[in-house]
């Protein structure tokens, strides 16, 4: 039986002019899952990342300095399908990141239902089949009982741990909201298939660290 470990990057610059960026925040939560690997002698035989210098960042800061680059790990372009829905006006927003949460949930969730394909150079089906392939691409480079790593993003996370649940786009939605930022999702590959075994752990992560935006 081979695993297969999707560790989410860390912490990106948000607000910033680069968002795609490791935070200070995020660097230190790279060290620290560098720390939890170490701990429990996890040494995987393959490495891969997304093509996103937050993917890079996070693995060269965990100790992955020699990884695969492959682009269907990279996440969907979040600033198009933000640009393409209005931000909501709402009471509710009292704070920056909490107005951005609200007008992201809508935009994203206009984009999986359809509809608008025309608005978006990747559809959402287009995006979760992307996936689909990246994943069918690690699980033809480990051999049985091998371990491979993937940096990677909460959307391409929550796309592979929804299919493998057996849900749908709402499914996707909840998923990539409560993914942490340096946490481990889990899978392992056998004769029955490929199996989703723990989703979202970041146990490594004093509560002070964990951040989901």
């Amino acid at each position: 039986m081979s695993v297969i470990l999707l560790v989410r990057h860390g912490q990106a610059s948000f607000g910033a002019a680069d968002y795609d960026r490791l935070s200070g925040e995020g660097e230190g939560q790279a060290r620290i899952l560098g720390q939890a690997f170490r701990e429990r002698g996890i040494k995987p035989a393959y490495a891969v990342r997304g093509s996103m210098l937050r993917h890079r960042q996070t693995a060269e800061g965990a100790g992955f300095l020699d990884t695969v680059e492959d682009t269907g790990w990279n996440e969907f372009d979040h600033l198009q399908v933000l640009a393409a829905h209005t931000p909501p006006d709402s009471e509710d927003a009292a704070t920056e990141r909490r107005a951005f949460q609200r007008w992201f949930e809508l935009a994203t969730e206009e984009w999986m239902k359809g509809g608008h394909d025309d608005r978006y150079d990747e559809s959402f089906g287009a995006f979760t089949s992307r996936v689909d392939a990246a994943l069918d691409r690690v699980l033809a480079a480990i051999a049985p009982q091998d371990t491979a790593v993937v940096f990677t993003s909460g959307g391409a996370i929550a796309a592979v741990a929804s299919r493998l649940l057996g849900g749908g786009p709402d499914l996707w939605q909840n998923l990539n909201r409560v993914t942490a930022n340096a946490s481990i999702t889990k899978l392992v590959v056998g004769r029955s298939g490929t199996s989703l075994v723990s989703f979202n752990d970041h146990v490594h992560l004093e509560p002070d660290h964990v951040t989901y935006r």
